[in-house]
C-alpha cells in the first residue's frame, strides 16, 4: 500500500538566474524552455511544441520546465511582479537573437 507522501509530486521552486541562462545559451532547450515560460505565465500563449520534445532536454533543462510548470503554485510564490520581470528579460533575450 501507498501513502500519499509516495505519490505526490514535489513542487519545486523556480530557479530564475539558471532558467534565464539557459534561454539565453539558445539551442532547442533555450527556446523550448522561454516557449514554455511564457505560455505557462500568459494563459493566452499557446505552448508551441510537441511535449514530446522533453526527451531532447537534460535533467538540468527538465527540472526546469518542471519548475516552469509549478510557478503559480509552489510556495513561497513569486510575486507578478518578478513574474513580469522574468517575462520580459525572456522576451528581451528572445528579441535580441539568442536563440
Amino acid at each position: 500500500m501507498t501513502t500519499n507522501t509516495e505519490n505526490t509530486l514535489a513542487l519545486l521552486p523556480l530557479e530564475p538566474g539558471l532558467l534565464l541562462k539557459r534561454i539565453a545559451d539558445g539551442g532547442h532547450s533555450g527556446e523550448f524552455l522561454a516557449d514554455a515560460f511564457l505560455s505557462a505565465y500568459r494563459t493566452d500563449k499557446p505552448f508551441p511544441h510537441s511535449l514530446g520534445e522533453l526527451i531532447k532536454l537534460d535533467a538540468e533543462g527538465f527540472r526546469l520546465f518542471h519548475q516552469v510548470l509549478h510557478i503559480r503554485h509552489v510556495r513561497p510564490r513569486l510575486s507578478d511582479d518578478a513574474l513580469y520581470e522574468i517575462e520580459q528579460q525572456i522576451q528581451a533575450i528572445v528579441a535580441g537573437g539568442a536563440l
